[in-house]
Formats: structure tokens, C-alpha cells, sequence
């Protein structure tokens, strides 16, 4: 693990400087290490070191460090923590999560996020846009549909790294409008100047992308958007949504936070109930507005349910797009598929 940043501010010296005190119930952990995942594709670089900041402005924690954390991403969850047992309250560790860990697990064949560490809460969501250039010939999702189920083998879609949220999307809109996922065309870009580069040169027909980083050049009009993944519209981008368009889904590339798999009782309630203060805290709704961030609030027993879920539509999905060998939860040897 490599230390991105040390965060020293005791709450009372937080308060000093002008920040709040939270909902004012005092620091609920001494010391903090917020870990993140480093590897290409995990999509929500940064988001540590943010968090860690809100925390100790927000009185919730005595100081935090975010911790950058080089391992597989699909392994993460397992070997991040370590040997650290505690007690949270003292000097506790979280790990960030988000779909392309889930996804990751999966086509590594390692245990799945839900089970190899504790859920603790989903935290925000990025949705997620379907964009043309300009001048292409596609002007609505009507003409995207209408070509994929044509001959979805001639229509490649362009988006993050294989396997990841933007690729999930894409076999998730194929499966419900009834194409064949095995056809779909699809190219994934580890840096976003490449996905556009890819776009505007023509080698690919249409972009999956974070609607928060795309809207720019939708708003200048480089862009055409067609349609979101978000349950209602999204200001400053003109396209209905998947619901819309009878397409019934709704997807977020999703962020939240997992502490290791072996917490005791006292400490997952102290973990929760730090990720409950989190989500309320002023501090983090501003930096969630500011970033354009959607809060998407789960924790606990909930979360981890939805995580399972998740992961189960996950894996489905990846298995038709033919990552996987198998879509069952559990397989024996290897489930990825090999050529």
C-alpha cells in the first residue's frame, strides 16, 4: 500500500479552521485509513482522499488517510485488509468499492465482493449516457435500437474497460431488447481521451460514458445524447431514459465501502453507524452536489441483499457477453472463459 495523503487535523483543530461538527455527537473513530483500489478500470479515482477530507472537517473521525491500494482490483477486497483486526473504533479501515471490483471478482474467479469482506453501505452513483457525434446518422435511441437489432455485429459501442459498467450496461440494454449479447460489438478504453478519440475517428458508432463527465460536451454540442440509465431525466441533458423508452432498467455505476470480512458485531454496528453520519453529514451532500454525484443511500443488511443480487445480474450478464465460462455463482476450476 502507498499513502496518497495524511490527514492530521483533530476535530477540534477541523473546528478551528471554520468546519462543522457534524450531527455533533463527536468523532466516532480515532484514526481512519480510507483504502482505494488503484487498478485500471476501478472509475472512482480520487473519492479517498475526498471523503477522508469531509470526515475530519465534519468532526465524524480524529484524522484519516487515504491509502492507495496497487493489488488486483478483483482481489481487493480479500487481501486489502490484511492482518488488521481492530477495534474499529480506534483505528478502523474501509475499503471503496464500485461495480467494476464486482465485475472483476467475478472474471478473476475469486470470492465475490459480498463475500469476501463485510458490505457496509452504497454511498453514490454516477448514471451513465448513451452519446453520438454531432453529425452521426443515428439521431435518436429509436435509430440506435433499430440498428442494433438489425445487425448488431455492424454497430460498435465504445465505454471503460471490458467487463466494466459501461459494458455491463450495454449487454443489459441488448438483453432487454431481445438481441443476441453474444453478437454485441463492444470496445472498452482504459482513458477517456481514447474512448473520444475512438468516437470522433469513427471507430466506434456510439459512447457509454459517466453522464457527469460527458454532459460538457453535450452542453457545447460536440455530443448528441440518446438516452440515460437514470430512473428520471438528468438537467442539462436532453434524452429520456431507458424507462422511457421502454426499455425497463435503470443502472448507476455505483460507489460505496466494504470493512474487512471478519468484523465482529461490535464493530460493523460501529462502521455503520459511522457510514449512517457520513451520508447525512452537510460537508459530504455539498461535495456529492459539487461533484454531481447521486446519493444512493444503502447500508447494512439491505446492502449487502442488493449486493447479491447485483452480483448475480452482474455475473449473468457477463457470462452472455461471454467473459465467463459459466453463470452460476459458484464454478469449479476456472470460470473464465478461455479462448
Amino acid at each position: 500500500m502507498r499513502r496518497r495523503g495524511f490527514l492530521t487535523l483533530a476535530a477540534g483543530l477541523a473546528l478551528a479552521a471554520g468546519c462543522d461538527a457534524g450531527d455533533g455527537a463527536g468523532p466516532a473513530v480515532k484514526r481512519l485509513f480510507v483504502l482505494e483500489p488503484t487498478a485500471d478500470g476501478h472509475g472512482w479515482d480520487g473519492i479517498a482522499g475526498r471523503l477522508s477530507t469531509v470526515l475530519v472537517q465534519a468532526g465524524l473521525v480524529r484524522t484519516a488517510m487515504a491509502v492507495e491500494w496497487g493489488g488486483a482490483l478483483g482481489s481487493a477486497p480479500r487481501d486489502a485488509f490484511g492482518a488488521f483486526h481492530g477495534p474499529f473504533a480506534r483505528e478502523g479501515r474501509l475499503l471503496v468499492t464500485a461495480m467494476p471490483m464486482v465485475a472483476a471478482a467475478e472474471i478473476a474467479n475469486t470470492a465475490a465482493v459480498v463475500n469476501a469482506a463485510t458490505p457496509l453501505a452504497r454511498l453514490v452513483g454516477d448514471w451513465t449516457v448513451l452519446v453520438v457525434p454531432s453529425g452521426s446518422r443515428l439521431r435518436t435511441f429509436e435509430d440506435f435500437v433499430a440498428r442494433l437489432r438489425h445487425d448488431p455485429a455492424e454497430l460498435t459501442v465504445g465505454g471503460r474497460s471490458e467487463g466494466g459498467s459501461d459494458h455491463v450496461l450495454y449487454g443489459m440494454i441488448g438483453k432487454c431488447l431481445g438481441v443476441d449479447t453474444r453478437l454485441l460489438e463492444y470496445a472498452g478504453y482504459l482513458a477517456p481521451q481514447d474512448a473520444a478519440e475512438a468516437l470522433q475517428v469513427g471507430r466506434v458508432a456510439a459512447l457509454l460514458g459517466s453522464a457527469r463527465a460527458l454532459r460538457p460536451e453535450i452542453v457545447a454540442g460536440r455530443l448528441r445524447p440518446l438516452v440515460v440509465s437514470s430512473g428520471a431525466r438528468i438537467d442539462g441533458i436532453d434524452a429520456p431514459t431507458l424507462l422511457e423508452a421502454d426499455v425497463r432498467l435503470e443502472y448507476s455505476d455505483w460507489c460505496g465501502l466494504l470493512g474487512p470480512r471478519d468484523m465482529s458485531p461490535g464493530d460493523r454496528d460501529a462502521a455503520l453507524a459511522l457510514c449512517d453520519r457520513i451520508d447525512a453529514a452537510p460537508r459530504w451532500r455539498a461535495l456529492c452536489a459539487s461533484q454531481g454525484w447521486s446519493r444512493v443511500y444503502l447500508s447494512g443488511d439491505e446492502f449487502r441483499q442488493w449486493l447479491r443480487t447485483e452480483t448475480a445480474r452482474t455475473r449473468g450478464v457477463l457470462h452472455e457477453l461471454g467473459l465467463l465460462k459459466s453463470s452460476a455463482t459458484t464454478c469449479r476450476g476456472s470460470c473464465v472463459r478461455r479462448p
